[in-house]
């Protein structure tokens, strides 16, 4: 029974993420094409150069200084391959999820004299697995 409600959870989980690509991709390419168009037209251009430039300096101030950053910060971001690293991502997010009853995430660490190895590796039958995140700084 706990086998058919993780199935479920991850059908569900499935057509979720395959929704957000389907409806993401027009939607990102609505909205690129419709951005650079503007980019044609000076006064569109500082408009949307204007408003970019109040969003990422709530968002990250100081880190676009000069109108032609903000212009090739817009081009990027509406290119594909933006769009083509983003995907991967929402991906990730969708898997990182874990169900009650279901499989648990076996992520590639990396140990500090640069080696790999997996997290599961360091799990004991009948012993919980603690992992401790946190700095000495």
């Amino acid at each position: 029974m706990a086998s058919t409600a993780v199935d479920l959870k991850k059908a569900l989980k499935a057509m979720q993420l395959l929704l957000l690509w389907v409806l993401g991709s027009s939607l990102f390419l609505v909205m690129s094409i419709l951005l650079r168009t503007a980019c044609l037209f000076p006064p569109l251009r500082q408009q949307v150069l204007s408003l970019q430039q109040k969003l990422l300096d709530t968002a990250a101030p100081g880190m676009l200084e000069t109108p032609g950053q903000c212009h090739q910060h817009l081009y990027e971001s509406t290119s594909f391959a933006a769009w083509k690293g983003f995907l991967p991502m929402l991906t990730s997010w969708f898997e990182a999820e874990v169900f009650a009853g279901g499989k648990a995430a076996d992520p590639s660490l990396v140990r500090l004299d640069g080696s790999s190895c997996r997290l599961l590796q360091f799990a004991r039958a009948a012993r919980p697995l603690v992992i401790s995140f946190g700095s000495n700084t």
